[in-house]
């Protein structure tokens, strides 16, 4: 299972950050290149992966930027909200560092006020394994 440790200036502070790249799912692009369209360019962000949450959530700018349309809704509750009706998306997260790649359902929603553009949730932890080593400011993330 590949993994990948990353070091933070203040890991309490800013919770565990990690860069990651929006893509169209893998069926679309082979469509796109069966039809010769071009493909997208991958739109970066820094994630927060955060326990508390689910599902991921991220802005509605990337599958926008993305050309995506929604594929249903579902309704999310959060601190200052409920049942707070969001557009759901099939795309695909990269993890760079070490070619981690989850496909998926993600989940629009307003992230305001926030650094990050991107809650990962717990449907991706499901799949892989979190790590936080507050006292060295590391945390290391693995995905099947």
């Amino acid at each position: 299972m590949p993994s990948v440790t990353i070091p933070s200036e203040d890991l309490e502070k800013e919770g565990p950050i990690i860069e990651v790249h929006f893509l169209i799912s893998l069926e679309l692009e082979k469509k796109y290149l069966e039809e010769k369209k071009p493909l997208p360019e991958p739109v970066i962000i820094k994630a927060l992966i955060d326990t508390g949450a689910s599902a991921c959530v991220l802005k509605k700018e990337i599958p926008e930027k993305l050309g995506l349309t929604p594929i249903g809704t579902t309704k999310i509750c959060t601190p200052s909200t409920k049942d707070h009706e969001c557009y759901q998306y099939f795309m695909r997260m990269v993890i760079p560092v070490q070619q981690l790649v989850y496909e998926g359902i993600f989940i629009s929603a307003p992230l305001d006020g926030q650094e990050i553009n991107c809650l990962i949730g717990r449907d991706v932890l499901k799949n892989g394994i979190l790590i936080y080593i507050g006292y060295t400011n590391q945390f290391t993330f693995s995905l099947l």
